[in-house]
């Protein structure tokens, strides 16, 4: 009975863990995209409307972009929703659609840890530099980038971990959806 309990309880934790790794980034793109809307609204309606200059404004939307941006591509990763060209993959037995699909999570993977290592580089010596409109360390630009990787090597040691047991699905929902609304 002990150890049906302490597995439940260490499923739970890793249910909250996988939780936090995988609805959290997407929550934030969800503030991070609101909050630029609305400091570019601003932005706009204060230059054209009030004749009034906000020095501040375009580091913050370039700032919100990147932090989309890089963030949105580690949740793509994710959702395996990564370009592929599947036409020559799909024509593969699918023993050779598996060797190629752990083939591309195995090179993601080795990016996904190159780009950590090397964003890890990059904050460190961006602490000196400031943005000069909102007074803030440069890092916090350069930060978003190690946060992406960071989620990327998770997320594609998780994609590769599904590949080789063989739980790998090529299109999300959300990418079955959208091909399905292109035809």
């Amino acid at each position: 009975m002990a150890t049906i309990m302490s597995f439940n309880i260490h499923r739970r934790r890793t249910s909250l863990v996988w939780f936090i790794l995988l609805r959290v980034p997407e929550a934030i793109l969800g503030v991070l995209i609101a909050i630029l809307v609305v400091s570019l609204t601003v932005s706009v309606v204060a230059r054209y409307v009030f004749d009034l200059g906000l020095t501040w404004s375009d580091e913050a939307a370039r700032l919100l972009f990147v932090w989309i941006v890089f963030v949105g591509f580690a949740v793509s990763l994710n959702h395996r929703a990564n370009i592929g060209v599947e036409l020559l993959v799909n024509r593969l037995p699918p023993l050779g659609q598996r060797f190629v699909t752990l083939f591309q999570d195995a090179v993601i993977l080795a990016f996904s840890m190159v780009f950590t290592w090397e964003s890890v580089i990059a904050v460190k010596f961006s602490f000196m530099q400031r943005l000069p409109g909102l007074q803030i360390s440069i890092a916090w630009l350069y930060f978003a980038v190690l946060v992406a990787g960071i989620l990327m090597t998770i997320y594609a040691i998780a994609n590769l971990w599904e590949t080789v047991r063989g739980r790998t699905t090529h299109i999300d929902g959300l990418g079955a959806n959208a091909q399905m609304h292109s035809e």
